[in-house]
């Protein structure tokens, strides 16, 4: 099949590597793989577009460019679909095309209809999700919102994964970069990897820079903990300055650090931690397990989903204290780190690779695109 592949959150080939642009490149990565064309289509920010009516004109002109990019496509998919980014593209351009429309990340909230400053956006959103051909959702969250206006049939859950080969253990980087960090044999190096910005995100970081405080001040003698941040936003300044003050020199900040090169700062590490409050997913819980780190996470969202409690990390509760708990159990407990460790990159390869659990997606697209064809 040739795939029309819209992003309306964000392009595929945006600077800013988050976890919605890094599920959508794996996505597109992977339906390739399996040998279909697939197409990034023009791409117009449709963010909250219901609040800016002097944009729908260049909205328009810019879903022309689509359909005309898509013109010998044989079905559309669109990644992201939501009250505040609602799809305002793929039904009309996909009927436009005489082509079945797919969603992938559709999160339907009936609450948002009761308040006039999210209703367009609500409305919009439920245009799409009912358009479509079939949704597929990899949050076990959105099952339940697509229940209450999609039959059974027409909506099923793809689990996140990875792909495959991409990460893994690197013992030669785990011993390059300790060394560069100054993590003696007896340092316990906790990473943490987050977009700097505010909100959830810098809270998080927060979090984890107290947690990981706490805990060194438990260690025995001889023993320390460093914390390795990776990751940038415009609240890396104020979250440094943070950790200095809780952790003296025992804190890294390394900033943006390209994905390919991940695996090998996980790989140094002896424990990730991060709260994860109100992650959608969790790619990255996924990435660090998968170099061997056993995961601190909370219940919040999206960590319990690809975090097994006890098996490939310590799920808590959502709330600061369980948390920075969680972290100071691992960081005392090497047994634990390392039979925890030890298990997650069979748990991430058994349950979430993308190689397994985009296939039924993929042959879901080609049942329907086929039943769509001229003359069948």
């Amino acid at each position: 099949m040739k795939i029309a592949f819209c992003t309306p959150f964000k392009p595929v080939d945006h600077p800013n590597v988050s976890g919605d642009v890094t599920i959508a490149r794996d996505l597109l990565a992977t339906l390739r793989d399996f040998g279909h064309r697939v197409e990034p289509l023009p791409f117009y920010p449709a963010r909250e577009i219901y609040r800016r009516p002097w944009s729908w004109p260049a909205a328009a002109r810019a879903l022309g460019r689509m359909v005309e990019a898509a013109q010998d496509a044989d079905c559309w998919l669109t990644h992201g679909s939501y009250y505040k980014v609602p799809d305002i593209f793929g039904p009309t351009a996909s009927a436009r095309l005489s082509i079945p429309y797919f969603l992938f990340q559709a999160s339907y909230a009936r609450n948002r209809a009761r308040h006039i400053a999210t209703w367009p956006g609500y409305a919009l959103n439920k245009r799409a999700m009912l358009r479509a051909d079939h949704v597929f959702c990899n949050r076990i969250n959105d099952l339940a919102g697509c229940a209450k206006i999609l039959p059974g049939e027409r909506y099923s859950h793809v689990s996140p994964g990875l792909p495959d080969g991409l990460f893994g253990r690197d013992e030669a980087a785990r011993q390059r970069h300790r060394a560069g960090w100054g993590a003696g044999p007896d340092t316990v190096v906790a990473v943490c990897a987050a977009m700097m910005r505010p909100g959830v995100k810098a809270v998080g970081v927060q979090w984890t820079i107290r947690a990981c405080a706490a805990a060194a001040r438990t260690m025995d003698k001889g023993r320390d903990l460093l914390l390795v941040v990776a990751g940038d936003g415009p609240m890396r300044t104020e979250l440094e300055v943070m950790a200095r003050a809780a952790l003296g020199e025992g804190v890294r900040f390394l900033g943006r650090v390209d994905r390919t090169d991940l695996p090998g700062v996980f790989s140094a590490g002896d424990l990730f931690a991060f709260p994860g409050l109100k992650e959608s997913v969790g790619m990255v819980y996924l990435e660090a397990q998968h170099c061997g780190l056993p995961v601190v996470a909370t219940d919040d969202e999206g960590a319990p989903h690809v975090v097994a409690h006890e098996v490939s990390g310590l799920i808590t509760s959502a709330s600061e204290a369980d948390f920075a708990q969680g972290v100071a159990t691992l960081v005392r407990d090497a047994d634990m780190r390392a039979r925890l460790g030890s298990q997650a990159p069979a748990h991430v390869g058994i349950h979430h690779s993308l190689s397994v659990n985009y296939l039924e997606m993929a042959r879901t697209m080609e049942r329907i695109t086929a039943t769509r064809r001229p003359g069948q």
